[in-house]
């Protein structure tokens, strides 16, 4: 059976959208990834946690954003002193 152009189409667009969900899962784990090991550097380096604190507070400007990461800037601070 002969598929048309239009069920041709839709089951390309539908690979697009698997492939698109398949990237963004991709850069998702990454960006986790990357985050802890951005945490743990500024855990114990001094140097990364001041950048860290220092973008954070330029880099972060929602309400909601700030008030979720707003104990975890508390205890970068608190081992700052």
């Amino acid at each position: 059976m002969t598929r048309t152009l239009e069920q041709k189409i839709a089951a390309l667009d539908a690979k697009i959208a698997r492939l698109r969900h398949q990237s963004r899962k991709l850069e998702a784990g990454q960006k986790i990834i990357l985050g802890g090991i951005l945490l743990n550097a500024a855990r114990n380096n001094p140097r990364v946690r001041e950048w860290l604190l220092i973008e954070a507070s330029k880099v972060v400007t929602r309400d909601a954003d700030k008030k979720r990461l707003a104990p975890l800037l508390d205890e970068l601070k608190q081992i700052n002193s």
